[in-house]
């Protein structure tokens, strides 16, 4: 098919005739600027109505609805308008102020949790797993200090009803009295009193072992430093031949309790001696030693010592046996304090 030819032609237009127009032109866009009517714009139309859903979503927006501005250019530089911003609606000065009361819960409603929470803190203290392991861990942190600082278990576990006087300052005889008897009642105030014996220096036999216990109780009562119904307890060590030239060394607990009439004595495990060092403390005691039927005058660790200066006389059990005698005396202690719990009243020791 053949296309249909455009007859009409562009009409030329000179060089004078796109002279004569440029220069009409610029006369007229210097007309305008310069005339004073040409400041106003041309009035705009009212602008058309929002649709519906548009005018519902803006007043619950601002609670109300809200009808578009339309600014009005009155000069060459225009001054933005604000909104204003919708008035709270007026509240009397009376309601302001006044204060909405709390509902009053019921008192079913009160007393329900209060016995419920009687119930569970009930459940709590009775609770036999609860208890363990509360006091699982109340032990558990009372060690860790004890075994940081020693010196923080007399302070921790002292006190209560229980209050017993040590007949001697001595730490080997002081300190495992004192760890059994907290052990036992848990809460004990033990001190110790400086006393003496009035036997041999180095008792021998049960009967000058036992002796020599009691007269530092007695020794330490008269002196006047305790009361008269004071508990005290005297540690004294001896030696015995259990079995034919068989020497032992022991130690003798004695305790006395004026108050409740209880006397309890009880001995700790032997320790094995050589019989060189019998004999030898033997041939130093003088004939005519007054105390002889109660022992010798020269004890076993003065002999140890002056035979092996290495050793000394202040644990010798430890290196002859390998049990310290403070050792040796915290199990006869425990022991100890273990049955004159049992023999106090109940409401005493409760």
């Amino acid at each position: 098919m053949m296309e249909e030819t455009n007859d009409e032609q562009p009409e030329m237009v000179s060089h004078e005739e796109a002279m004569e127009a440029e220069k009409e032109a610029t006369q007229t866009s210097t007309f305008s600027i310069g005339s004073p009517t040409t400041l106003l714009p041309k009035p705009l139309a009212a602008p058309t109505p929002l649709p519906a859903f548009i005018n519902m979503s803006l007043g619950i927006m601002g609670n109300g609805p809200s009808t578009p501005t339309v600014p009005t250019q009155t000069s060459p530089v225009s001054t933005p308008t604000h909104p204003k911003a919708p008035e709270s609606p007026q509240i009397p000065h009376e309601v302001k102020t006044k204060i909405p009361e709390a509902a009053a819960e019921p008192q079913g409603f009160v007393a329900s949790a209060t016995a419920g929470g009687q119930s569970l803190f009930g459940w709590i203290s009775n609770n036999s797993l609860v208890n363990r392991v509360v006091e699982k861990t109340k032990s558990s942190m009372e060690t860790v200090i004890t075994t940081l600082d020693p010196g923080m278990r007399q302070i921790i576990f002292s006190g209560g009803d229980i209050s017993i006087t040590v007949a001697s300052t001595k730490e080997n005889k002081l300190i495992p009295v004192r760890d059994a008897f907290q052990k036992v009642f848990g809460k004990a105030t033990i001190s110790g009193k400086d006393s003496q014996a009035t036997t041999a220096a180095q008792p021998v036999g049960f009967t000058a072992g036992l002796k020599g216990a009691e007269d530092r109780i007695a020794n330490l009562r008269n002196s006047g430093e305790v009361s008269e119904n004071q508990t005290i307890v005297a540690v004294e060590g001896f030696i015995v031949e259990i079995i034919p030239d068989r020497w032992y060394e022991l130690s003798c607990l004695a305790l006395k309790d004026p108050t409740h009439g209880i006397e309890l004595q009880m001995f700790s495990q032997p320790t094995p001696i050589a019989t060189e060092y019998v004999m030898t403390a033997q041939e130093k005691t003088p004939s005519d030693y007054p105390l002889r039927w109660a022992g010798l005058s020269v004890t076993i660790g003065e002999v140890i010592e002056a035979a092996q200066p290495h050793i000394g006389h202040a644990d010798w059990q430890m290196v002859l046996s390998g049990v310290s005698r403070r050792q040796s005396l915290s199990l006869a202690a425990q022991s100890l304090a273990y049955m004159y719990k049992q023999q106090l009243p109940t409401s005493f020791v409760s």
